[in-house]
């Protein structure tokens, strides 16, 4: 029994995204409060996914987070990101043109 109501768990936040919604701005992870995700892109293999998957990615990693890892033939990507926002002192990446 908690006797510190004010304590309950509060439910973890989602890991597990569509790259679609990423792209389509539906999923927007800036205050985002975990370190890690993943990005999936469901349906078959190919070209097509592959590049959604990782457009889903470029566009998350412009915001902070870095890819550790492809699978599933590009179908879904791991990130995690290097900073907390809202961190006291802990300024956003500078992303510098071309990078």
């Amino acid at each position: 029994m908690n006797i510190y109501p004010e304590r309950m768990m509060m439910p973890a936040p989602p890991r597990w995204f569509k790259a679609g919604d990423i792209l389509s701005g539906q999923v927007r992870l800036h205050s985002y409060p975990l370190t890690f995700v993943c990005v999936d892109n469901p349906g078959t293999a190919g070209a097509h996914n592959l590049e959604t998957t990782m457009a889903a990615a470029e566009l998350l990693e412009a915001q902070g987070w870095r890819v550790v890892n492809f699978a599933d033939d590009g179908r879904r990507v791991y990130l995690r990101r290097g900073y907390h926002p809202g961190s006291p002192g802990t300024p956003p990446p500078v992303q510098h043109p071309g990078r």
